[in-house]
């Protein structure tokens, strides 16, 4: 696990509940929050750093920190080459259970058609 940042605190977080969303804040769902959100943080900073360093640069720019975030926290659709390569590095038992899913997927779609 990532080392805590330390960089979100809990009553900042309990403040922002209380002022903006006007709603109280159990303790234990802040601190889910955060011990979540830190990790993300550290993960975002930890790529904008190399990038960084692979521009031999010792700051961290606008464009380092946008590819970071885009990286962990930009939701996007991969290409079939992208899935192909993140399923094909599963273990060997893992792909079967993919694949008689995959299977099982289309023999259920092949049925609803011939019945059409």
């Amino acid at each position: 696990m990532a080392a805590k940042t330390g960089i979100v605190k809990t009553t900042t977080v309990k403040d922002y509940i209380t002022k903006a969303k006007k709603m109280r804040s159990q303790a234990s769902a802040v601190k889910k929050f955060i011990d979540d959100f830190d990790v993300v943080i550290e993960a975002v900073i930890v790529e904008a750093v190399a990038l960084a360093k692979a521009a031999k640069r010792n700051t961290v720019m606008k464009a380092d920190m946008a590819a970071a975030v885009d990286k962990f926290l930009k939701k996007t659709d991969l290409t079939w080459d992208q899935t192909a390569a993140s399923v094909i590095k599963h273990n060997p038992t893992d792909l079967g259970k993919i694949s008689k899913t995959i299977l099982e997927w289309i023999a259920a779609h092949e049925s609803t058609k011939r019945r059409k």
